[in-house]
């Protein structure tokens, strides 16, 4: 039930940008989408009919952001008495926002671009996945004058829902999506506290490896498949 809740709950939010798309056709087939088993993604969704062997071309395209509306942050507050009174929540501003889609698109870019077995393309052709990156309920837990005025040590700066999809180019059919919630911190921090005080290059390091790390998962488990299907 709750699988199904965040399956319903990414279709939504995905369907409010599908008029904005350059692409002639629309987007379909989160019907027909069924839940696998993965080891490497909270959710996997995959289309019965996807044959990853027709294609060896990857486009990113229409990336999707959504932060959170923390609106009961006391941004007058001290850090010292926001952490004192329990408030780990807090709305991400708006500059940091830009920042961040701008870091985490370049991240993912970069990381696909890695691939063995695509070659990343500018236009759209036959044989081409579109790859859409959304980035859904970002929510920090930074306090907004964290460091100016604390010694504050975090062991995430936040946390989100990153999402993936895999579109046919030619039908728009959506063949694949992957939905992973996660702290935003390094893979290999595992919840623990940094030993270094959280500033500003502490912060945008965590979102820069989060980041590829998500990517990665996708690009190496894409390698994976194309590879097992050309045998």
């Amino acid at each position: 039930m709750k699988q199904m809740a965040m399956l319903i709950a990414v279709s939504c939010l995905l369907v409010g940008i599908i008029s904005a798309q350059e692409l002639q056709q629309q987007v379909t087939g989160s019907e027909d989408l069924v839940k696998q088993k993965s080891s490497q993604f909270q959710e996997l969704w995959v289309n019965p009919d996807a044959d990853i062997s027709k294609y060896g071309k990857l486009y990113l395209w229409n990336s999707v952001f959504q932060f959170r509306d923390v609106s009961d942050t006391k941004v007058n507050q001290t850090t010292t008495a926001m952490l004192r009174n329990n408030q780990d929540h807090f709305a991400v501003p708006e500059d940091d926002q830009e920042k961040f889609k701008q870091l985490v698109v370049d991240v993912v870019v970069k990381e696909i671009a890695r691939s063995k077995q695509f070659d990343v393309v500018e236009t759209v052709g036959p044989g081409t996945l579109l790859i859409r990156a959304a980035v859904f309920d970002i929510v920090s837990n930074v306090p907004p004058n964290v460091g100016r005025r604390a010694n504050v040590h975090l062991s995430s700066m936040g946390e989100a829902t990153f999402v993936f999809e895999l579109i046919d180019a030619e039908t728009g059919v959506i063949q694949v999506r992957t939905a992973d919630r996660r702290y935003i911190q390094p893979p290999s921090a595992m919840n623990t506290v940094s030993a270094a005080p959280t500033n500003s290059a502490t912060v945008w390091n965590y979102v820069e490896l989060w980041a590829q790390d998500q990517a990665m998962t996708l690009r190496r488990e894409l390698d994976k498949a194309a590879k097992k299907a050309k045998k």
